[in-house]
């Protein structure tokens, strides 16, 4: 009797100690980039341990990665800001930085984490899939057939999930903003504000939705370019997209100034996008690719979420009509960048969460399809979404979320992919909103400085009316089009060596001619007023150095000070005459090399002249900065 009461004990025991239990844990930086966080010891990182299936406590537990940004303020308020990141499932800790750099409250914790399934969770749902994405979209495919293999591989993926026992069901909306209500919990808040822009506002009606039972209330929720739980998924997308580039085309046949520069500019590129139908574009580089028109489509479409790239979509057509693809090449890595983060998550939330609509979306996307066939945009999950039979949906999903808590509803004029009238019924459905819509303004608001000054008011008074005069400046406010600049889209490419990448041997090779160049005209300078002589080519060649570096500094400045894509094209319409200068500074090095062959005479400040314009020719030459005669 003795054994059978120590073995059953024993088996109590042992099963206990063998059930997992949520933790949290924080951990050290584990992103693949730590140095930016090393002057922030007030960001913080870690794991969150939770049953991948809510219901079975005593199954398979999975781990969700989050970040926090702790407030330096010397008296922080208790309540934090939840951030719901936007795209399908797509993860966000990586971006810890941006949201720190951009975020204008400062007094209060920010968390961000990384979706079930996604980023630095664990496990990484299909996280080849974005990069088989790509391959996909370099070579030259029709829709059907870039269609077909991308629903092998997305098949692929699911049948790679079955095989590690994974249950896709539980990676949707409902569970892994469930995900977030135990993470409030565990950091031990008891009140939090939400944060969602796009699919995020998905998170927060699913995170109003998980917290009903929960001890944790939500103070405030700020939701931007909206996606209406069980109403957005819909097949006119093709549409949105062209609505908003009909406003931006119209907006430049009304300028007059825009309407000179690019006559007749809508009936040409719409040409255009018919023709090349049947005759895709060859990019060459680093990542030679077939273009055709439907990612000429999704290119622009993705453009046009910033307002600031507005004022450059007319360059934009122009370079694709005359096949001037040096600008597109510059961005490349960023589209690639966007396809290659896409996973298992990224279908899941995407099919799985609206797949109750698939019938209406199908039949709305076949009479756009058949409507305006050439507005076609490459949409990787789309015809799965239409032709999948094996994926169910959560039907708790297909009801609208409603709440009373205080709520700043925003959308922009001009969102090419969440227009406004799907932020108008998340108004209806919060019914302590406040409603602005943004004009001129294309997909997230709060990347505006309006936007996030409207948050910063709303976030610390919730249930008054932020004041809203900066809107009335935005409508009062037409796009201001690049009708004119100087034409050059390799200087770009320096700038970002120098600018961004802080390439050392450029900087060093142009730092070196300004220095050596303004010791010089000092030196001649001081010289000449106590009549110790004066080497006039000498000083008007180091002059021209000077200017020309100068130059290149300041309208590069000027230009990235403008925004948008312009950097992409050239210069502001002020720096024509550099090319002239370098011109200027061929003719001064060739006479100076004449003068010290006919001479035999050298000096140390012969050569280190000499040594500096050759140093700016080859720039100059490098980055097409001449003149075409």
């Amino acid at each position: 009797m003795k054994n059978c009461i120590f073995f059953l004990l024993f088996s109590i025991s042992f099963h206990a100690l063998s059930q997992q239990e949520i933790t949290i844990e924080k951990k050290d930086c584990f992103l693949k980039d730590c140095q930016q966080f090393e002057d922030f010891p007030n960001v913080e990182f870690g794991h969150l341990t939770v049953p991948e299936d809510y219901n079975k406590p005593g199954g398979k537990y999975i781990q969700v990665a989050f970040s926090i940004i702790k407030s330096t303020a010397e008296h922080p308020e208790p309540d934090p800001i939840l951030i719901f990141n936007g795209g399908w499932g797509l993860p966000d800790i990586h971006r810890t930085m941006i949201h720190m750099q951009m975020m204008p409250v400062k007094n209060r914790d920010i968390i961000v984490y990384d979706y079930r399934g996604s980023g630095y969770s664990t496990p990484n749902l299909c996280p080849d899939l974005g990069r088989q994405q790509w391959e996909l979209v370099k070579q030259d495919l029709s829709p059907k057939e870039i269609s077909d293999q991308h629903n092998k591989q997305l098949y692929s993926c699911f049948e790679e999930l079955k095989e590690q026992g994974i249950d896709y069901r539980l990676y949707g909306t409902a569970v892994k903003t469930k995900d977030a209500v135990i993470l409030m919990e565990q950091l031990g808040y008891e009140e939090v504000n939400l944060f969602g822009i796009s699919n995020g506002t998905m998170g927060i009606q699913g995170f109003l939705r998980a917290a009903e039972d929960s001890k944790v209330t939500v103070r405030s929720v700020f939701s931007d370019s909206n996606v209406p739980m069980g109403d957005y998924m819909n097949g006119e997308g093709s549409l949105h997209y062209m609505d908003v580039l009909e406003k931006v085309l119209e907006a430049c046949a009304g300028d007059p100034e825009c309407e000179q520069a690019y006559p007749n500019l809508k009936e040409r590129f719409y040409a255009f996008l018919e023709a090349s139908m049947d005759n895709p574009l060859k990019v060459e580089g680093e990542e030679a690719l077939m273009l055709n028109y439907y990612e000429i489509n999704g290119a622009i479409h993705r453009l046009l979420y910033s307002a600031s790239n507005f004022k450059d979509i007319p360059l934009v057509l122009e370079a694709f009509m005359a096949y001037e693809l040096d600008f597109f090449e510059i961005l490349l890595p960023r589209f690639k960048n966007i396809i290659e983060m896409v996973n298992g998550t990224s279908i899941i939330n995407y099919t799985y969460d609206w797949k109750a609509r698939q019938a209406k979306f199908t039949a709305e996307y076949n009479v756009v399809k058949k409507s305006n066939p050439e507005f076609t945009m490459l949409d990787m999950f789309e015809d799965f979404f239409m032709t999948d039979n094996t994926i169910t949906y959560n039907p708790r999903d297909t009801i609208p979320v409603t709440s009373d808590v205080p709520a700043l509803v925003v959308a922009g004029t001009h969102d090419p992919i969440t227009p406004a009238k799907y932020s108008r019924v998340m108004h209806e459905r919060y019914v302590n909103s406040f409603y602005f819509e943004y004009p001129n303004v294309g997909h997230g608001a709060f990347s505006t400085p309006c936007g996030r000054k409207m948050f910063k008011d709303f976030i610390e008074s919730p249930s008054k009316r932020p004041e809203a005069d900066c809107i009335a400046e935005l409508k009062a406010s037409p796009i201001e089009f690049t009708n004119s600049i100087y034409k050059n889209s390799k200087v770009n490419v320096l700038i970002r060596e120098i600018a961004l990448k802080q390439n050392a041997l450029w900087i060093c090779l142009l730092l070196f001619p300004f220095l050596l160049s303004l010791m010089f005209l000092f030196k001649e300078l001081i010289g000449a007023i106590r009549r110790k002589g004066f080497q006039s080519v000498m000083f008007l060649t180091s002059f021209c150095i000077l200017l020309f570096i100068s130059g290149l500094a300041y309208y590069s400045f000027q230009t990235m000070q403008e925004g948008g894509l312009t950097l992409l094209f050239g210069l502001v319409p002020s720096a024509f005459w550099l090319p002239w200068v370098s011109l200027l500074i061929l003719a001064l090095t060739l006479y100076l090399i004449y003068e010290i062959f006919r001479t035999s005479k050298y000096s140390f400040w012969q050569t280190g002249v000499l040594l500096s314009s050759i140093v700016v020719l080859i720039t100059a030459l490098t980055f097409d900065i001449y003149p075409v005669l």
